[in-house]
């Protein structure tokens, strides 16, 4: 992360260093804590911009006026300057599971990219509530390409991916909770989901997977039993390092590890959130678009024949789908003119999914909608 004026601010401000403004508003000085005798240092900003070269020199001499003072490498500084606007995912593998102090491609390709889809999925059902989709949402996938690869860390071989959540910049009364970004909600989702994972698998039950509103969803489970199975590393151990911005008196979440004995629950809590997830009680609305009567189309009255209507239902969750509705001859008749008046109508009943088709089973009463 290159270094900006805010984070280095903020990173003063947080190791105690005192704020003032000049008379004319014209520098911002901060002065550091005096310990040891020495006289105070002194870094200062000015409040208007003096020109790309001029700003970039300022940055370059604050920087390292603070790297001098604290004996920091550069490399160091940046960290804990990245450290104030990203969360991170640190994982481990064990020197048990090396060859050399490396570990295959393969290996790295299938975890990074399995933690990708974790990260995408989690922000899609931060975004939509759903807890099973066919795809991610676009700003979703965006939030997972946002995400850094990061240096990997001393010790074990260790693979670290930087969440992005940026500075908290909110001016709020004392009794309001900030709205949290989108990354922090993400990590959330992925650290409470892992940690029902952990209690499943020791109640050999799937209740607390699937009674976590803010866990696992379908396609999380799926993205971890690939990693499981695609980097064939029997542990890869994770721990969280989260920004100070951001609800800095929670506790950290609790370390875990991905283990292959996970692999079998996590397939069936997946079934089961999928299976749940693909049938709900709704009320459609929106217009005939296809309407389809198998047998005789002079006489719609007969009983035996197929009369299938299909609608385009703009849903707040799902986006436009088109839902078709198995219908009696009398509700049939009704569909019929009111596709041919071109107005909406509206039913209740319960969606449901099966790969790329939604129908709604058990319809209530059809109700053409005046426009």
């Amino acid at each position: 992360m290159d270094a900006t004026k805010q984070s280095i601010m903020r990173y003063l401000l947080r190791q105690g260093w005192k704020q003032q403004t000049s008379r004319d508003g014209a520098l911002t000085r901060f002065v550091g804590v005096e310990g040891d005798g020495s006289p105070p240092v002194n870094i200062f900003f000015s409040t208007e911009s003096g020109g790309a070269d001029a700003d970039q020199a300022e940055l370059a001499a604050a920087l390292e006026t603070i790297r001098q003072v604290y004996g920091l490498s550069e490399s160091a500084l940046h960290a804990m300057l990245a450290a104030l606007s990203y969360d991170k995912i640190l994982a481990t593998v064990p020197d048990d599971y090396l060859r050399h102090e490396s570990i295959e491609l393969r290996a790295a390709r299938s975890y990074l990219n399995g933690m990708k889809g974790i990260i995408a999925a989690s922000a899609t059902t931060v975004i939509t509530g759903e807890r099973s989709f066919r795809r991610t949402v676009k700003e979703a996938k965006e939030f997972a390409d946002e995400c850094r690869f990061a240096h990997t860390f001393k010790g074990s071989f260790g693979l670290a991916i930087e969440s992005p959540v940026g500075l908290n910049n909110q001016t709020l009364m004392p009794f309001v909770e900030p709205e949290l970004p989108l990354g922090r909600k993400t990590l959330r989702r992925i650290t409470a989901g892992l940690e029902s994972l952990k209690k499943a698998y020791a109640q050999d039950d799937l209740g607390p997977i699937l009674s976590a509103p803010e866990g696992l969803n379908a396609n999380m489970c799926n993205e971890l039993v690939g990693i499981i199975e695609g980097t064939g590393i029997p542990r890869i151990e994770l721990s969280f390092v989260l920004s100070p911005e951001w609800e800095p008196e929670t506790p950290l979440p609790l370390p875990f590890k991905i283990e292959s004995r996970y692999r079998d629950i996590l397939k069936e809590a997946s079934a089961r959130l999928v299976k749940d997830d693909t049938e709900s009680d709704v009320a459609i609305f929106g217009r005939i678009v296809n309407l389809h009567a198998a047998g005789d189309p002079s006489d719609l009255m007969d009983d035996d024949a197929d009369r299938i209507i299909q609608v385009n239902w703009d849903s707040p969750d799902l986006g436009m789908v088109k839902v078709s509705v198995s219908l009696d001859p009398a509700r049939y008749l009704v569909a019929v003119e009111a596709h041919r008046q071109g107005r909406p109508i509206t039913m209740q009943g319960k969606l449901r999914r099966k790969g790329r088709l939604w129908s709604l089973q058990d319809p209530g009463d059809l109700t053409v909608v005046s426009i």
